[in-house]
């Protein structure tokens, strides 16, 4: 299989959201990751077998945003649970940087579903979550005005741009096991789903 077509698996991540300001929140991502080297990140299998990052300069994260508030709640429902499949069906191509995509839908007037998938040999669901909780704070943060921090800690291990990455589809860039399940209810994360790793 060509480094073309190879697909990776992925991490799913859904959130219900209220009262969002979409560009203020695409913004507070940009913060969060535009720090770090995940959004430039591409993986290439060498002939060893072992997959390889390569830092693409011109990649950056962007937000798409779409409205369904044409749409009847029932049908948006269903179009939702649709989307996320076909995406987690779909995979993530290996050379093509960002290896993660995320959606804001808008719902209703005040309601919004917030999607973010990526490679699981890009980072763990440890590590997602992370990042979720950096994108809320910084979020809050320019809400009132303010600077958000640099991402804290957020970078790949293994220095160089040609380190080499666990092979495998099971590899991941951060060790360690994954959270059983979201957030603390009373946390920044309370309402976010996980879907994933799907294989592909």
């Amino acid at each position: 299989m060509s480094a073309i077509s190879e697909e990776l698996r992925t991490e799913q991540f859904v959130m219900s959201l209220r009262g969002v300001v979409p560009y203020v929140y695409e913004q507070a991502w940009q913060s969060v990751l535009d720090g770090t080297p995940l959004p430039r990140t591409a993986l290439h299998r060498g002939p060893d077998g072992l997959l390889r990052r390569t830092l693409r300069p011109e990649a950056r994260f962007r937000l798409q945003i779409v409205d369904w508030r044409a749409t009847r709640a029932e049908v948006q429902d269903t179009r939702l649970a649709e989307r996320l499949a076909g995406e987690s069906a779909a995979g993530l191509p290996l050379d093509r940087a960002p290896l993660m995509c995320a959606t804001l839908i808008r719902r209703s007037d005040r309601d919004w579903t917030f999607a973010w998938r990526y490679a699981r040999e890009l980072m763990d669901r440890r590590a997602g979550l992370r990042i979720l909780e950096e994108a809320a704070d910084a979020y809050a943060v320019l809400l009132r005005g303010g600077i958000p921090r640099g991402a804290a800690g957020t970078a790949l291990p293994g220095g160089a741009a040609g380190a080499v990455l666990p092979g495998g589809a099971a590899g991941t860039v951060l060790p360690g096991t994954a959270l059983p399940g979201p957030a603390s209810p009373g946390g920044p994360l309370a309402g976010v789903r996980t879907r994933g790793p799907v294989a592909r």
